[in-house]
């Protein structure tokens, strides 16, 4: 994930926001597990979201595909984002390579946080 290229020198660049929002989402929800980057083929650009998946134990197994959620910079979210959530299970499954994320256009990237 690249640094954005606005030349916005207080807005943080997408890593570091990514890593903030994975944070937040560890600390309130006790049930997120880990929360990874998920990687596009190819990089949009400034402009295009965040995209994390997070590992989420309880969570309600099916289709695994993003929601998506517009940046907010008063309460100190940058950038627009979208979360997908999976269960343990299904996590494994995607490392197996038998469970695609949103059509396999995605691929499972850094860790950001984990419990």
């Amino acid at each position: 994930m690249s640094e954005n290229g606005n030349g916005n020198g207080n807005k943080p660049d997408k890593l570091q926001a990514a890593r903030s929002l994975a944070e937040a989402h560890l600390r309130v929800d006790p049930y997120v597990q880990s929360v990874f980057l998920l990687e596009p083929p190819v990089e949009n650009g400034s402009w295009a979201p965040i995209r994390l998946l997070e590992v989420v134990e309880g969570t309600l197994e099916g289709d695994a595909l993003p929601i998506g959620f517009r940046a907010d910079p008063e309460r100190g979210v940058p950038y627009s984002f979208a979360i997908v959530e999976i269960s343990p299970r299904e996590f494994r499954a995607v490392q197996d390579r038998k469970l695609k994320i949103y059509d396999d256009v995605w691929t499972v990237g850094e860790m950001l946080v984990s419990r």
